[in-house]
């Protein structure tokens, strides 16, 4: 008579060596559910040779020591999980603006996380720490965990993870604190939340595919959607352009100006003095536009600037 092993299967009709005990699907993804919710998988992952460090992903990754218990006792304690952040390196000819616009992030953000001072920080080679989303950078103190700093700051632990000097990076806060003035003297905000359809410099209309070269870059907008003022300034001169339609153009003084056109409203008259974010008129298709848009132009010391490299 054929003895068999516990763990041994019936053997095939088609091999004659005896096969390993297969759980049914339903058993085995029932037992996968049961390790699951007892925390053994966590526990399991936790004390593999792998969580020696913890990897932050990108191109040229680096690895960075952390303490095995400490690592594993957070994981247990507040059940979440460190965040991923990727690294850039810099190319020639890179800006905050690209680069935060190739990420979906503001570029306060970028300033927070990397602690950057000034446009020169971000130099050909240079790496920046790029988050999973916008968030600000939080000063550890002392040896908090975690959940203090998540508490002391009001916010789910979840939002809170460790960057790679040991300081916190709070996901969904937003920068509260003075820009650098190098920083602060050359950027402005978004008159316009949309798309950028038509960028800065030469171009291709991709309706007539005729070669052309803009001044400033095109924003995709909706009819009466309200157009704010880039920064603090004064009107100095508003009307009507063959090209440009309805605009505005305002002063910032340190030589900068900026000018608004394609505008389907104006609200404001040379004189008015706008702080950042304050409306000066209505997105439209007035002048030569085809659909609803704003055309944004900035002037630094009579030379045009492509808006991009200074909006946030």
């Amino acid at each position: 008579r054929e003895v068999r092993k516990p763990y041994m299967a019936k053997t095939s009709r088609f091999c004659d060596s005896p096969t390993p005990l297969q759980l049914p699907p339903a058993l085995a993804v029932l037992v996968f559910l049961i390790l699951l919710a007892s925390g053994f998988l966590d526990r399991f992952f936790l004390q593999a040779d792998s969580m020696d460090s913890v990897v932050f992903s990108g191109s040229g990754s680096v690895s960075i020591p952390v303490h095995k218990a400490s690592l594993e006792s957070q994981y247990r304690e507040l059940g979440v999980q460190q965040a991923v952040f990727i690294e850039h390196h810099i190319s020639q000819g890179e800006t905050l603006s690209f680069i935060s616009y190739k990420y979906g992030l503001s570029p306060i953000t970028l300033i927070s996380v990397n602690r950057l001072q000034h446009p020169d920080d971000l130099k050909n080679g240079s790496v920046l720490i790029i988050p999973y989303r916008d968030g600000v950078r939080e000063r550890r103190r002392n040896s908090e965990s975690l959940y203090d700093a998540a508490s002391r700051l009001g916010v789910e632990t979840n939002s809170v993870q460790v960057l790679p000097d040991g300081d916190f990076f709070v996901s969904g806060l937003t920068y509260t604190g003075e820009l650098p003035a190098s920083f602060a003297n050359n950027m402005f905000h978004y008159p316009l939340v949309g798309r950028v359809i038509a960028p800065y410099g030469a171009g291709v209309d991709n309706l007539t595919g005729i070669d052309y070269s803009s001044d400033g870059i095109d924003i995709a907008a909706i009819s009466g959607t309200p157009v704010t003022a880039a920064r603090q300034g004064k009107v100095i001169l508003t009307g009507q352009h063959q090209s440009y339609g309805l605009y505005v153009i305002i002063d910032h003084q340190g030589g900068w100006r900026s000018f608004y056109g394609h505008l389907g409203r104006v609200d404001v008259a040379p004189g008015d003095s706008l702080e950042a974010g304050m409306a000066l008129g209505a997105a439209g298709k007035s002048g030569t536009a085809r659909t609803p848009r704003l055309h944004f132009v900035l002037i630094r010391n009579d030379q045009t600037v492509d808006p991009l490299n200074h909006l946030y």
